[in-house]
């Protein structure tokens, strides 16, 4: 147990939609902390935004020496739990911590990227009135955003549709 008095990496789960508040009051605390964000779009009101968000929703990392600050940080506002046992946080390898931290663009943000689709994949449309529907892509459009499907259930009717209602289907 010399993790114990060693600075580690160790996950937070925080209580939902509370990362940015639980971040800030370990901070608070001398403790180091990642919270590794990504840029998406989202509908909201009806428009469709680009917006911040937490790269993993309802977590973030922190560094410390759990004999010193690990009740601090288990009872920070915000903070639900220092990932672990029931009795011991589990310290991270700190690779990943690394690993995540060289993915990041200059401006701090993580890039997502969009799922490539190809002529003749299968497709399921997960978002809209046809959900629940499968498809094969014939083509992306140029402008990035939208795919062309042939769907299966209409007498095979052709469709352009949004690609982010798009996922492959599993086979």
């Amino acid at each position: 147990m010399d993790w114990i008095n060693d600075l580690n990496w160790f996950a937070i789960q925080t209580k939902p939609h509370l990362e940015r508040v639980a971040a800030a009051h370990v901070t608070k605390l001398d403790v180091e902390i990642f919270l590794p964000r990504c840029r998406r779009e989202q509908a909201v009101c009806g428009i469709t935004r680009v917006v911040s968000s937490p790269l993993f929703p309802g977590y973030f990392f922190a560094r410390f020496c759990p004999i010193i600050s690990f009740d601090a940080v288990r009872y920070a506002p915000g903070v639900l739990r220092v990932v672990g046992s029931r009795r011991f946080p589990i310290p991270l390898v700190p690779e990943i911590i690394t690993d995540i931290r060289d993915r990041l663009q200059p401006d701090g943000f993580m890039p997502l990227d969009r799922t490539r689709f190809t002529s003749g994949d299968r497709v399921t449309i997960e978002q809209g009135p046809l959900t629940g529907w499968m498809g094969c892509v014939e083509r992306e459009w140029d402008d990035g955003k939208r795919v062309q499907i042939l769907l299966e259930t209409i007498q095979q009717a052709r469709l352009l549709i949004d690609r982010k209602w798009l996922a492959l289907a599993e086979v």
